[in-house]
């Protein structure tokens, strides 16, 4: 057998001289690539026809570049067209004489072939007389009738070889097969990270990003706590008695609630609870109750303490007091603190939180969703109906919100979902309708309006098979021997089902064409 000697399309001719010369004494055919101009070249040829000699290596060439050819022929070296078309012996046939490897210099040609061929013709053209008894004589072998057995034979063979033909186009045209493959499903996961944005005019499969649509509502709740702090509160008024003396000769008027306080300390005031009438004359003097203005502990003064006369009065008469005034008083109270407001507005804003997603969802249209961590709680105004210190056993607070989210279309998502999950099926393959699932995975990011979350989206998918590479797998083999070579190529639901017509046939036909392959789904799949 010939060895077969594959040329690199970026070879030269210098590389493919070196490497052929590293074989000997064996018959060699060279494969050029395609519109490969190294040996259009003659000159190049001859030389590469020469070292072929000197090595007493039979040299061959396949190729169908017309220039490389015409080169070939001219310098004698076989050439062919496809590698089978290669005999298993060929011979060169130069128009040089033959290079003795031990002195090639001698055996060089002096002149072009064709002028040795057109010197020899010359010589050897018969007369005119020898030409037409040539002529004569090959006209009579002609018309000389053929031997019978000669005829006979060449019929025979006709017939013989019409046989065979029609026995091999019968044997590998006309018998026909048909497999019926019912393909596995093997499952496919992909988790993609989407942007929900609500400035996105639409969809962006290839940036998994989906607009979003803002949604807002504003709630308002009220809520009661009660109070825990206290203090001490003045509940009574200090009660006592004064003494007035008048420091002129005419007589004075004293009148009920005229007022009256300590000099010393914070002035404590008291007014009189009723009213008297004072001699005239120096020294002249009146007993009047009074009572504390602000009740509390604060009223309970000392005797003496009481000196000053507010009003016109004071000009007209001076006061004191004998005795200690008493009676003044004080109890404990609950009084509202801040930390009880504090406590009140995280209360009511936890409430607000805990409605804030239910009444959002209420403003959804059909086919959205909203991812809880899209909300954001404004405070628009909070009122308290009492101040810090206000006694009170409770304090109010009424709290007004306003909610927003960011609602995603449903459809949407799974969109850039499926379209994700459709980048690692193969080519090929067909998912499974009724398989899909898509899951949000739990956390998300909320940056301003737009929403950053993470879903995962899993599938059967129907393992893809080629009918063409079926074909010509199971070309020629037993029915047997394909359907194992059919499972250990592909995972199959069901075996093979194989159909041959003629059934009587024990092997496949040798022609891929003449299989049909046909492919069933047991389940629902996506178009193709």
């Amino acid at each position: 057998m010939p060895a077969f000697l594959t040329v690199p399309p970026d070879a030269t001719f210098e590389t493919v001289r070196q490497e052929f010369s590293r074989h000997r004494r064996r018959h060699i055919v060279l494969e050029l690539p395609p519109d490969w101009t190294e040996l259009d070249n003659v000159a190049r040829m001859r030389l590469l026809l020469r070292q072929a000699q000197a090595q007493q290596t039979p040299l061959a060439l396949v190729t169908r570049h017309q220039p490389a050819r015409k080169s070939a022929a001219i310098a004698g070296i076989p050439v062919y067209t496809r590698r089978r078309d290669v005999p298993g012996d060929f011979h060169m046939r130069p128009i040089a004489p033959q290079v003795n490897p031990r002195q090639p210099l001698p055996a060089l040609p002096e002149a072009p072939a064709w002028r040795r061929d057109q010197i020899i013709a010359q010589t050897a053209r018969p007369s005119a007389h020898q030409a037409r008894r040539r002529r004569i004589a090959q006209g009579e072998a002609l018309r000389r009738d053929m031997p019978w057995w000669l005829r006979l034979a060449g019929q025979s063979f006709m017939a013989l070889l019409i046989v065979a033909l029609l026995a091999i186009f019968a044997l590998n045209v006309l018998p026909a097969a048909t497999i019926t493959l019912t393909p596995g499903q093997e499952g496919i996961a992909t988790t993609v990270q989407i942007t929900a944005d609500p400035a996105l005019p639409a969809a962006d499969i290839e940036a998994r990003a989906v607009p979003g649509r803002l949604i807002e509502v504003t709630l308002e709740k009220t809520g009661v706590i009660a109070t825990t702090g206290s203090q001490q509160k003045p509940v009574d008024n200090a009660v006592g008695a004064i003494v007035f003396t008048n420091l002129g000769p005419a007589p004075v008027e004293i009148p009920s609630g005229a007022v009256v306080s300590t000099s010393t300390g914070t002035p404590v005031n008291f007014r009189t609870t009723q009213s008297a009438s004072l001699e005239g004359g120096i020294g002249a003097r009146v007993t009047v109750p009074i009572e504390a203005l602000e009740p509390g502990v604060a009223g309970n003064v000392r005797a003496n303490t009481i000196n000053t006369v507010s009003g016109a009065l004071r000009f007209s008469v001076r006061v004191s007091n004998p005795g200690a005034t008493y009676g003044g008083g004080s109890s404990l109270v609950r009084v509202v603190t801040q930390q009880d407001k504090d406590n009140l507005l995280a209360q009511v804003q936890a409430e607000v939180e805990v409605e804030a997603f239910a009444a959002l969802q209420a403003e959804l249209e059909p086919g959205e969703w909203l991812p809880p961590e899209s909300l954001q709680i404004f405070t628009i105004a909070q009122a308290f109906d009492r101040f810090n210190d206000d006694e009170g056993d409770e304090v109010r607070l009424t709290l007004r919100s306003l909610i927003q989210g960011t609602a995603l279309n449903q459809v949407q998502t799974q969109d850039v979902m499926l379209a994700a999950l459709r980048e690692n099926v193969p080519e090929r393959g067909l998912l499974v309708a009724d398989s899909v699932q898509f899951e949000r995975a739990p956390g998300a990011t909320a940056i301003g309006r737009a929403v950053t979350f993470t879903m995962t989206a899993s599938a059967d998918y129907v393992i893809p098979i080629d009918p063409g590479e079926v074909k010509h797998l199971v070309a020629g083999r037993p029915p047997e021997e394909a359907s194992q070579a059919i499972a250990a190529r592909w995972p199959l639901e069901v075996s093979p089902d194989i159909y041959r017509d003629p059934d009587w046939l024990p092997s496949l036909p040798q022609f891929a064409n003449r299989i049909q392959v046909r492919v069933e789904y047991l389940n629902p799949t996506e178009a193709p």
